[in-house]
């Protein structure tokens, strides 16, 4: 076998999916880039390499299929099966209580989720979703500490057309509704601050900053 995805993930072959999944989620929080700062590179090359061995393993056809005949899967094989995609949406939740990023899974994804063409969200943290269509995320989500309480962060992707006129958007975090006015001339890169915004949907000091991206 090219690999063995049992030593990747630290399960014996005979482990229960139950044990599996434990295994991968376990090592994906350990291996999160942000628990490993300084070396973020290798953090990144071990969340590649789990996410393949819990592809196949965490999938009873590839499983199988792998025992039998010792094939390799992708990492696109996690989005694919439904028991792998509920596990990864459970994770994304861990990532949010957390308080981890999740900005590096553009670069993890990437090509598998351009091969597919589809449109995957997930729920992270509290209030949070992660959208990628087709390799772009169209939301991305996470929470740092600031000067003045904890900062949340959120990435908006916006047309072209909308960036030149400016334009609107609802904001829902934890049940309440806050206007973005997104104003003409923005640049992709450009950051909104809604200042002690948390103060009204966490009820904590701090802003929610918002990082515009054209598409």
């Amino acid at each position: 076998m090219a690999k063995d995805y049992y030593k990747i993930l630290g399960v014996p072959r005979n482990a229960s999916e139950e044990d599996i999944k434990k295994a991968y989620r376990k090592l994906a929080m350990q291996y999160h880039p942000d628990r490993n700062p300084g070396k973020e590179a290798w953090a990144n090359e071990k969340f590649k390499e789990i996410n393949e061995a819990y592809g196949v393993l965490g999938n009873p056809e590839k499983r199988q299929q792998y025992d039998r005949f010792g094939t390799v899967g992708s990492v696109g094989d996690i989005f694919g099966n439904a028991a792998t995609r509920t596990t990864f949406e459970d994770l994304m939740r861990d990532f949010g209580e957390s308080g981890l990023g999740v900005d590096f899974l553009q670069s993890i994804f990437g090509d598998a989720l351009r091969r597919s063409g589809t449109t995957f969200t997930f729920s992270y943290g509290p209030g949070g979703t992660i959208r990628f269509t087709n390799v772009n995320p169209e939301y991305f989500f996470h929470q740092t500490r600031g000067p003045h309480g904890r900062d949340v962060r959120y990435e908006l992707t916006i047309t072209k057309a909308e960036a030149k006129k400016g334009t609107k958007k609802i904001l829902v975090r934890k049940g309440k509704r806050l206007e973005v006015t997104v104003p003409p001339g923005v640049k992709s890169g450009n950051v909104l601050r809604l200042g002690n915004a948390c103060q009204v949907t966490d009820g904590f000091p701090g802003d929610i900053l918002i990082k515009i991206k054209t598409k």
